[in-house]
């Protein structure tokens, strides 16, 4: 017990840094932006995606070169700091899987990323605005937007906006970058591994990757 106590403390000291504040609403807002540059550590993904927390969580940058992030309750980019940290293995793969497509389509929209998870996990359902999320709870789940087929970097809201040859090609390159599953929506049209790509209801403007806790799978 004195062990697990000592434990339990080393870690809230650990945490301290990147402790959340509390809104009026009781929404976690971190206070400290991450700008261009992205403060790397080794993070634990505790529990599952829909009943978990994060802890040494990453944030992810509110823009970049290849990317812009999107604040789906308030459609408007970028995203709020507090709806962008994960695991930093789920980070490093969303990054490299967005660069190899930028490279691969040299003409394509910046890649449009949406939700984490929060600065330590948790709940992140309808109170924190929107429908919000039954996971993204652990830091190994993110929202993508699908490109649109105006090049806009905006939620494209319906099928019908996006571009599928492009937006396939994302799906299939999270799917080689070893995401555990790629939700789409049913109007979409996208496809792949029937165990990894699955049809999800009101996925109809974005994919939501999933990616393996580095204790399971494989670490990327």
């Amino acid at each position: 017990m004195r062990r697990l106590a000592a434990t339990t403390v080393l870690l809230l000291l650990c945490l301290a840094p990147v402790a959340a504040t509390q809104t009026s609403s009781g929404v976690s807002e971190h206070e400290t932006e991450a700008g261009d540059g992205i403060a790397w550590r080794d993070s634990i993904s505790v529990g599952k995606p829909n009943r978990g927390s994060l802890f040494f969580g990453v944030q992810f940058p509110s823009e970049g070169t290849d990317y812009f992030t999107w604040d789906f309750p308030l459609r408007t980019a970028p995203n709020r700091p507090w709806r962008r940290w994960g695991n930093d293995d789920t980070i490093r793969v969303l990054l490299r899987v967005i660069a190899e497509y930028r490279l691969a389509n040299p003409g394509a929209p910046r890649v449009g990323v949406a939700d984490l998870s929060r600065p330590l996990g948790g709940p992140f359902g309808a109170r924190y605005g929107g429908l919000g999320h039954a996971s993204h709870q652990n830091g190994l789940d993110v929202d993508v937007l699908y490109p649109r087929r105006d090049g806009a970097e905006l939620d494209p809201a319906k099928a019908a906006r996006i571009d599928r040859g492009l937006s396939q090609d994302l799906v299939d390159r999270f799917v080689a970058a070893g995401a555990q599953y790629v939700f789409v929506g049913p109007r979409t049209k996208l496809t792949g591994p029937k165990r990894i790509v699955q049809k999800l209801a009101f996925h109809d403007d974005h994919m939501h990757v999933r990616f393996f806790a580095r204790a399971g799978g494989r670490r990327q």
